[in-house]
């Protein structure tokens, strides 16, 4: 009886687990998003956004911004997630699971941080936000 009770609660625990959101998926995610940016797919970075996202950019705003902003910087070299903070709540959003992930990461022209924000909708990690400092 003791063993089918320890079994049983490491597998209760597991699949708690496994449901808690990853900031080292979020990270993945992350990343392969901030590609469509390296390769100039500003048309598509706005597709795979999530729709808190649009909701909040138009899409001419995001285009102008990033042909703006980001693509005088050059193209990456690197980039490294330096920090990935999760959390359940975001200013003047609904409550639920919210992965800060900041990268550092290094263009032609300059160093900068990136900070991405992704927002845990419909069972997958999606882009809540993003900026350059």
């Amino acid at each position: 009886m003791k063993l089918f009770l320890v079994i049983a609660l490491a597998g209760i625990a597991g699949a708690l687990g496994a449901a808690t959101p990853s900031g080292e998926e979020a990270s993945a995610i992350g990343q392969k998003w901030l590609s469509l940016l390296d390769n100039q797919e500003y048309e598509e970075s706005y597709t795979q956004a999530g729709p808190m996202f649009r909701n909040e950019v138009m899409h001419d705003q995001w285009l102008a911004s990033l042909k703006k902003f980001r693509l005088p910087l050059g193209p990456m070299i690197s980039r490294t997630a330096s920090r990935i903070d999760l959390a359940k709540t975001m200013p003047a959003a609904p409550d639920g699971d919210y992965a800060i992930i900041h990268y550092k990461t290094v263009l032609q022209s300059k160093t900068i941080t990136e900070r991405l924000t992704l927002a845990m909708q419909d069972g997958r990690w999606q882009v809540y936000a993003y900026a350059i400092h």
